[in-house]
């Protein structure tokens, strides 16, 4: 899957639109679909804050993150690269 159609897919979400879900279903076993549908209706339901909380309490568990990091950011556009950028920055602040 490209990462154009994983923004898509994100942007959709971010809206509550279902209808990518189910494109998705073709390309994933039933059990991981069923898991993504849970966690879009958990986090549908959050604000950006509560969100970004979680984040950074996800954040202590990982030890390597600069290693991810570093990883992804090679098949990020410019766009991205700055979301993520400023996703770290407010991670700094919880």
């Amino acid at each position: 899957m490209d990462f154009n159609k994983i923004n898509e897919l994100m942007n959709a979400a971010k809206r509550g639109d279902y209808s990518k879900l189910e494109e998705v279903k073709s390309m994933v076993s039933d059990e991981d679909y069923q898991k993504a549908v849970n966690i879009f209706n958990e986090y549908s339901q959050k604000s950006e804050e509560e969100i970004l909380k979680e984040l950074s309490m996800l954040r202590k568990f990982v030890k390597n993150e600069q290693e991810v990091i570093d990883k992804i950011m090679p098949f990020l556009n410019e766009e991205q690269k700055s979301k993520l950028a400023n996703v770290l920055k407010a991670l700094d602040n919880y």
